[in-house]
């Protein structure tokens, strides 16, 4: 049953990377179930055992964007205990991740959230403000040891720190990959840096 079971999440798995990487490539308006089952070599009904329609496929795609997210979040945690070294660690996961699934962005530019699917854009909306609020304590864990500006509302360094990512990605997004994101964060991150401490940190 264990075997089963893990053969059921892999293949979810290898399908909502599919839908990825086609979303990545055209308009989201023409992910369906039959091109991804053509992407992947299998007959439709191979993917319906697995979802039963394409709204029950997009909310295994919004999980998966909040599970890498939150991964992210966790594994920074580990790596460090410093809460700057942790905000760059995850900014700079953040990018990495948009870099790794293209498609990620064209869904926060799609009609999936900003039309009529307003349940889709509360399911993002919860998403990103719970990543947010993990990123606000972050802050907070700086500002109880000392290393970020026990002024500074966390909530505001917060949502400043999305603010590198998010114009970054619309950008490079919007230029098809050409915007050059290195640079961008190498000129950002040391004004958020000193916005957080109040001195500038060596990169």
């Amino acid at each position: 049953m264990a075997a089963e079971k893990l053969s059921t999440d892999i293949r979810r798995e290898q399908i909502v990377a599919a839908a990825l990487q086609l979303m990545s490539e055209s308009s989201i308006r023409r992910l369906t179930i039959t091109a991804i089952a053509r992407r992947m070599g299998l007959a439709p009904s191979a993917l319906y055992r697995h979802f039963r329609n394409r709204d029950a496929m997009m909310s295994a795609i919004f999980e998966h964007i909040r599970t890498r997210l939150f991964r992210n979040i966790e594994t920074v945690r580990q790596e460090s205990n410093d809460a700057v070294d942790r905000l760059r660690g995850l900014l700079d996961r953040h990018i990495g991740l948009i870099r790794k699934e293209h498609g990620i962005p064209g869904i926060f530019f799609s009609d999936e959230l900003w039309g009529r699917q307003s349940e889709r854009r509360r399911k993002m909306f919860r998403i990103v403000t719970g990543y947010l609020a993990e990123v606000e304590d972050i802050v907070r864990e700086g500002q109880s040891r000392g290393t970020i500006r026990k002024d500074l509302d966390p909530a505001a360094a917060a949502r400043l720190f999305f603010g590198i990512v998010q114009p970054a990605i619309l950008l490079w997004h919007m230029s098809e990959g050409s915007f050059d994101i290195d640079g961008h964060v190498a000129a950002t991150w040391p004004v958020y840096v000193e916005a957080l401490t109040g001195e500038v940190r060596a990169d």
